[in-house]
């Protein structure tokens, strides 16, 4: 008999028999929460070990954890969800009966999705799923018993925009993984959090557990649904609105506790489970203080019932505690914090639990060390990095790829004979931007020795190949930057400016920045200003962003094409001829730039443009190349090279061509460079630095170009993150 025949043949005798599976958290699948994460565990290869995903909730970004032979654990890159501000997650037996997958929520995109996480190797899109409810908030994967029942989890969908009652909660029959059939859908008076699957006694059916959060406090609940719909079992009041669970096993086979804390205070209040009858019943409650705000709990397992692992604030050792009777909790093992980490989360896992730290300054987790059961005490093992968030594009680069050869084939446009200057609105705005097309040809790129204000890094001269593209007609403005900045600001105007869902999924899946703590344009103008002070990175992908919009491939130009736009057939120091005293019709540099005693950068083509048509190509502000900066161009003087592009292999520098409203004439000239420097994030607020904001550095922004020719997938991703650090 098979172990779901013999829980319906108890549920159909009319049993009361569950468990919480901690005691063996193999396929506990019991989420933790904190405000930036959701840790959970899961058999997701189904080899019978634990395995561990964690979730990001703003970039919706998760990392899994496959267990090995040896108990440590396979951190391979993370995954993308498809989402932003992950609402919950849940595990379960949704696409395979053998195998757990994830599935979960992003209320705010209205979107629920499963994620097969069964090949470490692969990188499968996670599967939305068609739904009518509205903010779909919470959810659970557990089975529901009646009519239709099979080998697969089902659905609790927690609900939280609908009209007129906000709250629903809807069970969901799994057909497929893919198919999910309204079995009932029910209002409620309070919105269900920290929904969670628990059994509570061993080899009995699973239960829902969540709490019922509303305006006048919060209820926890355990309802059964072994009969196809809600039957509460236990309901536990009178608890504050941002209350948080966990469920302690006993030894001896006896039914659970239930321990309640708020993050950020002291107290927990228990209530052991009792067996009244066929029934169930909450004992009375026991409140204790712990020695220190407490962050989060986690039940970690022990032969005669679980342990309470109490994770503290920041800076904190975290305590192993034990829970005896009436008795206050006792500390029985202190876990200490290596100097300058934080405590992010843990989970349990078979003989023990894993913890995630970070140094403190972090918002995310990036340390592992597992602890496993040694007598009375947990031993700790190595402490090992997971996974880095670091944007890997896996699948979001591909479906742009597809968008932008599907535009071209549209547009007809085959070859340079088909370049035309064209205007566009950034999809989803009244913003509009300007390419012009620039030819193909060849060049002598750098200064020559007697050229004046000329510096050694400007040779020697050589020839090189420029295939056609288009060209930013002007930098890029704060206009632009700004959509791609703001995502909330950005969601806002999608209600007067309508396009494609499938357009907006696709950019929207493209990482972009939090909000800065600094005020970027610092006070020098917004409105038609080139936008500054971003990371070669930012501008990256900005790109990518405008390009998974647009369905034109856009990036930054390389150093060899920067050069050849602004030199527009020129041989001359400035395009406009060797007389540096004419540059004050053409750009803006330290003589002209400056207004009530401050220099500044000005509005975009307000000067003079080159015979091409670009403006503020000499000044106004350094523009970003793709280029690793170097000394010399002593690697490209023995040959003719087409489309040189000087990939970088260390953090620093990259190029920067131009010059600044706050340079001298000489900085200005067409051959003229700079490289970046780690001084321009000096000031930065933000701990860690940013990846996308300098703060020192007013004097950098960006154009871009988009080449006729359009690479292929692998290449695109090496344009949109052109270096080796995230600067």
């Amino acid at each position: 008999m098979s172990t779901r025949e013999h829980k319906k043949l108890l549920l159909s005798a009319g049993a009361i028999a569950f468990s919480v599976m901690l005691w063996c958290p193999t396929g506990s699948a019991f989420v933790s929460e904190t405000e930036p994460e959701l840790f959970a565990t899961g058999d997701f290869d189904g080899n019978g070990r634990t395995d561990i995903v964690i979730f990001d909730r703003p970039s919706g970004k998760y990392r899994l954890g496959y267990q090995k032979e040896d108990g440590t654990f396979n951190w391979i890159g993370h995954r993308l969800s498809g989402a932003k501000d992950i609402s919950g997650i849940a595990v379960g037996k949704l696409l395979d009966p053998k195998k757990d997958a994830l599935i979960f929520t992003a209320a705010d995109l209205n979107m629920v999705a499963i994620a097969d996480a069964s090949d470490p190797a692969a990188t499968p899109k996670p599967q939305p799923i068609e739904l009518e409810l509205l903010g779909p908030f919470g959810v659970a994967a557990v089975d529901i018993g009646g009519a239709g029942n099979n080998q697969l989890d089902d659905l609790v969908l927690a609900s939280i925009y609908n009209d007129p009652d906000p709250h629903k909660i809807a069970l969901l029959r799994n057909n497929d993984g893919k198919a999910f059939k309204v079995l009932s859908q029910s209002v409620a008076k309070a919105q269900l959090k920290r929904a969670n699957r628990i059994m509570l006694k061993p080899g009995g059916p699973a239960c829902l557990a969540g709490m019922m959060v509303g305006d006048e406090g919060a209820s926890f609940r355990i309802v059964d649904l072994s009969g196809g719909k809600e039957t509460v079992l236990v309901e536990i009041g009178d608890l504050p609105a941002e209350s948080d669970y966990v469920v302690m096993t006993n030894g001896g086979g006896s039914l659970p506790a239930i321990v309640f804390y708020q993050p950020g205070e002291q107290s927990i209040r228990v209530h052991q489970l009792e067996q009244s009858g066929d029934k169930v019943k909450a004992g009375a409650a026991k409140t204790f203080d712990l020695e220190k705000p407490i962050k989060l709990l986690v039940a970690v397992p022990k032969p005669e019932g679980s342990q309470l692992l109490a994770i503290f604030g920041k800076g904190d050792s975290a305590s192993i505690l034990a829970l005896q009777g009436n008795e206050p909790p006792k500390a029985v093992q202190t876990i200490e914090v290596r100097s300058g980490d934080a405590l992010f989360g843990a989970v349990a896992i078979e003989s023990g639990f894993v913890l995630f730290s970070s140094p403190d300054y972090m918002k995310f987790s990036t340390l592992e060390q597992c602890y496993r059961l040694a007598g009375n005490n947990y031993t700790a093992g190595a402490t090992e990095k997971l996974a880095s968030l670091a944007d890997n594009d896996d699948w979001t680069v591909p479906d742009i790829h597809k968008r932008i050869v599907e535009t071209l084939e549209k547009e007809g446009v085959a070859s340079a004979a088909d370049m035309k200057p064209y205007t566009n609105a950034i999809p989803g705005s009244a913003v509009t931007y300007v390419m012009l097309p620039i030819p193909g040809g060849e060049f002598v790129m750098g200064s020559p020795e007697n050229e004046k204000g000329r510096k050694p890094d400007e040779g020697p001269q050589h020839k090189v190949k420029i295939s056609p593209f288009w060209i930013g007609k002007f930098e890029v403005t704060w206009n632009e930057y700004e959509i791609f900045m703001y995502p909330d600001d950005e969601k806002k105007l999608r209600e007067s400016y309508p396009t494609d869902e499938k357009v907006n999924s696709l950019s929207d899946g493209v990482t972009r920045p939090s909000k800065p703590y600094t005020e970027m344009s610092f006070g020098m103008g917004r409105e038609g200003f080139p936008a500054i002070s971003m990371t070669q990175h930012a501008a990256n992908k900005y790109c990518q962003w405008l390009s998974a919009k647009t369905g034109h491939f856009y990036r930054l130009p390389t150093e060899a094409e920067w050069e050849y736009a602004c030199r527009a057939g020129t041989t001359t120091a400035y395009y406009f001829g060797d007389d540096a005293s004419n540059l004050s019709e053409y750009g803006w540099f330290e003589e002209n730039s400056e207004e009530n005693g401050d220099w500044k950068y000005h509005k975009v083509g307000k000067k003079k443009p080159n015979p091409w048509g670009l403006h503020d190509m000499h000044g106004n502000v350094w523009e970003w190349c793709l280029d690793q900066y170097e000394d010399n161009y002593e690697k490209f003087a023995d040959t003719v090279h087409q489309d040189p592009w000087n990939k970088a292999t260390k953090p620093y520098p990259h190029v920067v061509r131009g010059g600044s409203f706050d340079d001298e004439a000489s900085r200005l000239r067409s051959a003229a460079r700079r490289g970046s420097d780690p001084v321009w994030k000096m000031r930065d607020p933000q701990l860690p630095k940013s990846i996308w904001w300098f703060t020192d550095a007013k004097f950098v922004g960006f154009r871009i170009v988009r080449p006729l020719n359009v690479p292929p997938p692998e290449q695109l991703k090496a344009y949109w993150t052109s270096g080796v650090e995230r600067d």
